[in-house]
C-alpha cells in the first residue's frame, strides 16, 4: 500500500481519478461502453482515437490508460508520451465489429470484461470494503444495462415519449436501489456515493423534462457532493456534479457556477476537463445569453482540445457573430469535410452526424456570389435529405449499439425530429 496522506495527515489508499481509453475508430462500440462506466463512477475519462488524435494534443497525466487492443497502441514507442501511472490491456483482438445491439449482448460483454475492470482496485491495493463497493458498482452498471440507457438519454431525452422517459426513471430508480439498499446509509467508496447521487440528479432532470416535481432535494445533494471535493481535494468531480445540478435550476445557478469554476481551477489544463468548459460555456450562451463569458470559455477549450468538432463549431459560429462571414463559411466547410470523412468510414455516432447535418444546413445558405469567391459550392438540398434520411443507416456504431432492425425506425425518427430544430438555427438566421 502506498504511503499517501489525506488532509488530516492520515494514511489512505491510492485512488483513481482519471482514465484514458486508447482505441481505434472501429472500436467505438466497446470504447463507449467502458467510457460510460467511468462516467458512472465519477472518474474523468478521455479517449485517444488512433485515426484522429495526436499525441502532442494529449499531455494529460492520468491514473490509468485503458488500451482496447495491443495492436492499437505501440506501448514501447508511446509509453512516455501518453502518460499514465498504470496501464490495463483489454486485448480485444478479435472483437473489432463488436455487436452489442441487444440488452443480452451488452450484459454478456460487460461480464466478459469484468476481470479487466476489476484490475483497477487490485492494482491500487484497495481493502476488502472498497473492493466490494467497486465490484457492486460494476455489476449494477452491467446488469441494469446502464451504458445503453444513459447514452440514449443523453442524446435523445427530449425526443423520448412519456412512456420512454418513465422507463428511464424506473431504470435509474432500480440503479439507486442496487447501489445502496434503501434502508442503508450512503457511505463508503467515493465512486459508489458519486454514482448514487448522479443517478438522483438524472432522475430530477428527466422529471423536470416532463414538467413533474423533482424527486430529490437539489440543494442537499449539491452540499453532499461538494463535500466530497472538500474531503478529498483531488476528487473534483464532486464539484462538477454539484455544478451541473446548480446550472440546471435557476435559483441554484450562482452556486452551480462557483462549483464548476472550482473544478476548473484544479483541472482546467487537462484534456479530460473539456466537457466542464463546454457545459459552463453552453450554460452562459444558451441559458444566460452571455456570449462574452461563453466565448472566453470556448477560447480556453480550444487550447485544451484543438480538434474537438463541437468546439470548432462554436468558433465558426463566433466568426458569424463578429460578421467575419468569409472565414466562418470556410470554418464550417472544414468541419463539414471532417465529419464527412467520419461518416464515410461508417463508425460515426449520432452527435457526429448531427454536426455534419448542422454544417450542411449552414453551407446550404451560402450566397452564390460568395461561394464563387471562396471556392465553396453550396450544399445541395438532396445532400441535406440524404443526411437526414439515409446516412443514419450507414453507421456501424448505431447498428451494433443503438438499434437492431426492430427499432431502427424509432431512432431514425428521433434523429429526424431532433434535426428539425436546426432549421431555425440562429446562425443561419443571422446570415439571412
Amino acid at each position: 500500500m502506498l504511503d499517501i496522506k489525506n488532509k488530516e495527515g492520515e494514511y489512505q489508499m491510492e485512488r483513481i481519478y482519471s482514465a484514458r481509453i486508447i482505441r481505434r475508430e472501429d472500436q467505438v462500440v466497446q470504447g463507449i461502453y467502458v467510457k460510460e462506466f467511468f462516467m458512472f463512477c465519477g472518474i474523468y475519462v478521455s479517449e485517444f482515437i488512433e485515426e484522429y488524435d495526436k499525441i502532442s494534443d494529449d499531455q494529460d497525466f492520468v491514473d490509468f490508460n485503458i488500451i482496447m487492443n495491443e495492436k492499437t497502441y505501440d506501448s514501447d514507442k508511446n509509453s512516455d508520451e501518453l502518460t499514465a501511472k498504470y496501464t490495463i490491456y483489454m486485448n480485444e483482438k478479435d472483437k473489432t465489429e463488436l455487436d452489442l445491439s441487444s440488452r443480452d449482448k451488452r450484459v454478456t460483454y460487460g461480464k466478459s470484461i469484468r476481470s479487466y475492470i476489476l484490475q483497477i482496485p487490485e492494482i491500487l491495493k484497495w481493502n476488502e470494503a472498497w473492493m466490494k463497493d467497486f465490484t457492486r458498482l460494476y455489476d449494477t452498471f452491467v446488469d441494469l444495462d446502464y451504458a445503453y440507457n444513459d447514452y440514449l438519454t443523453h442524446v435523445y431525452v427530449m425526443q423520448f415519449s412519456e412512456d420512454m422517459r418513465l422507463m428511464q426513471l424506473e431504470i435509474l430508480n432500480n440503479c439507486l436501489n442496487r447501489i445502496y439498499d434503501p434502508e442503508k446509509e450512503v457511505k463508503g467508496l467515493v465512486h459508489r456515493r458519486f454514482a448514487y447521487f448522479n443517478c438522483a440528479r438524472k432522475i430530477n432532470g428527466i422529471s423536470a423534462s416532463m414538467n413533474r416535481r423533482r424527486i430529490f432535494d437539489d440543494e442537499k445533494i449539491m452540499k453532499v457532493v461538494h463535500d466530497m471535493s472538500v474531503t478529498d481535494e483531488k476528487f473534483t468531480m464532486g464539484n462538477v456534479l454539484a455544478g451541473l445540478i446548480g446550472l440546471s435550476k435557476e435559483e441554484l445557478n450562482i452556486s452551480g457556477e462557483i462549483y464548476m469554476q472550482k473544478a476548473l481551477e484544479k483541472e482546467g489544463s487537462n484534456k479530460y476537463s473539456a466537457f466542464i468548459y463546454y457545459a459552463l460555456a453552453h450554460y452562459y450562451e444558451v441559458d444566460k445569453h452571455n456570449n462574452v463569458r461563453a466565448w472566453k470559455l470556448y477560447q480556453i477549450m480550444k487550447q485544451i482540445v484543438p480538434k474537438s468538432y463541437r468546439m470548432l463549431f462554436k468558433h465558426a459560429s463566433q466568426k458569424f457573430y463578429e460578421k467575419n462571414y468569409i472565414d466562418s463559411w470556410k470554418a464550417f466547410f472544414e468541419i463539414y469535410n471532417m465529419m464527412g470523412k467520419r461518416v464515410n468510414k461508417q463508425w460515426f455516432q449520432p452527435l457526429e452526424l448531427e454536426y455534419y447535418y448542422k454544417c450542411a444546413r449552414i453551407l446550404n445558405k451560402i450566397p452564390q456570389d460568395v461561394s464563387v469567391i471562396i471556392g465553396i459550392s453550396p450544399i445541395e438540398e438532396k445532400d441535406l435529405k440524404r443526411i437526414e434520411k439515409e446516412d443514419f443507416k450507414k453507421s456501424k456504431f448505431m447498428k451494433n449499439f443503438i438499434f437492431n432492425d426492430k427499432i431502427q425506425e424509432l431512432y431514425l425518427w428521433y434523429f429526424r425530429n431532433k434535426m428539425e430544430k436546426h432549421t431555425i438555427d440562429i446562425i443561419i438566421d443571422d446570415v439571412l
